[in-house]
């Protein structure tokens, strides 16, 4: 499992932040996210070029209009699941996915950390988001996990 920091090693990009000094004393990211409400070619394009070691990107409305940009760059997306949304149609629809347990419902929660339902969510995931809490009480699975994990502040933008 790799770690993987909101604001150092994930971040998300929008028309207010994508140009700003923002995220220049970042070295290198793992994820970005991109929270653009209207994502056009050129939007995309800056932000490839800002961040060119970034090979892995999020994405959770527009889906269309990102694939077709993205699909012509040898960059990588996940697709994170919004909140509210049915989450059975999502995981067939999507095949590279992030799944954001904080975006959830209670009972979908529930049921995705349940034993042996959550080692097969991380069989078909290669990022999720998740709080503290999750995260201590599912170490011993998370551990021997390869994918990523983002652990998320309340108060974090993911």
């Amino acid at each position: 499992m790799r770690i993987t920091a909101v604001g150092s090693d994930f971040i998300s990009v929008n028309e207010e932040n994508y140009d700003s000094n923002t995220y220049q004393n970042i070295s290198r990211v793992h994820l970005v996210k991109f929270d653009f409400a209207m994502p056009t070619y050129d939007l995309i394009n800056q932000v490839l070029y800002l961040f060119p070691k970034t090979n892995r990107f999020v994405i959770e409305d527009n889906i269309r209009e990102y694939n077709s940009i993205l699909r012509r760059t040898e960059k990588k997306y996940y697709v994170m699941n919004k909140r509210d949304i049915e989450i059975i149609s999502f995981f067939r629809k999507n095949n590279k996915i992030l799944l954001n347990f904080m975006n959830l419902s209670k009972e979908e929660k529930t049921f995705f950390l349940m034993e042996g339902i959550f080692e097969d969510v991380l069989k078909n995931t290669e990022v999720i988001a998740l709080s503290k809490k999750i995260y201590d009480e599912k170490i011993e699975v998370l551990d021997k996990w390869k994918g990523n994990v983002i652990i998320v502040d309340k108060n974090d933008n993911v």
